[in-house]
């Protein structure tokens, strides 16, 4: 059987009452204090998106947390975000788990991103603090921007080295030279194939020059990148020569046991020309010359006839 309070024991908890409502009252005017501060929307809202309670803080004035009880999320979030918003106020419900969203809310003429935690509260409700992301998503897009423009730049810096480093130099009406200077593997001996097959269709070179006098170290992969260039060439009737061949990258080939034929070898990238020039009974172009001089013309012709 239930026993009753005694007198005393009444009296006792009515005189520590006040105490206990004092400290409430303390503890409430501190968490005021706190979330007067804070610059964040915290508000409790329930499974349908309604804003059941705000709570006064640095960018909510407590006229504008009255106003706002018992209106939908919609009223402030875009349309294309309040369902997704929603969702997640009841996933939270449904798994009790601390959930995160970014959406932008309608302030004036003006867009916001917030970034919003919800976490369960009671069983219908949860806890939404959102704070103001839009300086950070600006910051991001300009850094995106940033990077996109830097790797075109990167890009555009590339193309240009590659267009360095496999150049075609025409020689001759038909002849034309492509000196190789350092690594030749097999991204840039496919480069090098295709600006000079383009070349040999594009201007009717009957005769290439691959000069190799500036690539490092002739290994299998750069012995076999070259042949395929040689082929290819070949196919497209142009007539390819190998010069810059040093006693190391003869030896290099030979080892590999590295199948020329058909293809004329030179030491020298000049020698290969002078062959190339000769082989096809054209010189290079010379500057005009200049015309005699007054004094020359008297040589030759003494009596001024």
């Amino acid at each position: 059987m239930n026993e009753r309070p005694s007198s005393t024991g009444l009296e006792g908890e009515n005189a520590a009452l006040p105490q206990r409502v004092a400290e409430q009252e303390d503890a409430r005017a501190k968490l005021e204090a706190l979330c007067s501060v804070i610059p964040m929307f915290v508000a409790f809202i329930d499974r349908d998106g309604i804003l059941q309670e705000a709570v006064p803080t640095l960018i909510i004035t407590a006229e504008m947390a009255r106003q706002g009880r018992n209106t939908r999320m919609g009223a402030v979030v875009r349309d294309d975000h309040l369902e997704r918003c929603i969702a997640v106020v009841r996933e939270s419900l449904a798994n009790r788990t601390i959930l995160r969203v970014e959406y932008p809310i309608a302030m004036g003429e003006h867009e916001v991103w917030c970034e919003a935690t919800c976490k369960p509260f009671t069983n219908d409700t949860v806890l939404w603090v959102a704070h103001d992301i839009t300086a950070q998503r600006q910051l991001a897009h300009t850094q995106a921007e940033l990077r996109d423009s830097q790797e075109q730049v990167i890009r555009a810096q590339q193309a240009a080295l590659r267009e360095l480093s496999t150049p075609l130099v025409p020689l001759a009406e038909g002849v034309v030279a492509m000196p190789l200077i350092g690594t030749l593997d097999s991204a840039r001996a496919q480069q090098a194939m295709e600006k000079l097959l383009d070349g040999i269709v594009q201007h009717q070179f009957h005769t290439a020059i691959v000069d190799v006098t500036g690539v490092r170290n002739v290994d299998a992969e750069s012995a076999d990148a070259l042949l395929r260039i040689a082929r290819a060439a070949r196919l497209l009737g142009a007539q390819i020569m190998l010069t810059g061949i040093n006693p190391d990258t003869a030896q290099t080939l030979v080892e590999l046991g590295v199948d020329l034929t058909g293809i004329t070898t030179r030491s020298t990238l000049q020698s290969g020309i002078a062959h190339a020039l000769a082989r096809t009974g054209t010189r290079p172009a010379t500057p005009a010359s200049a015309a005699p001089t007054s004094a020359a013309r008297a040589r030759r012709d003494p009596q001024g006839s």
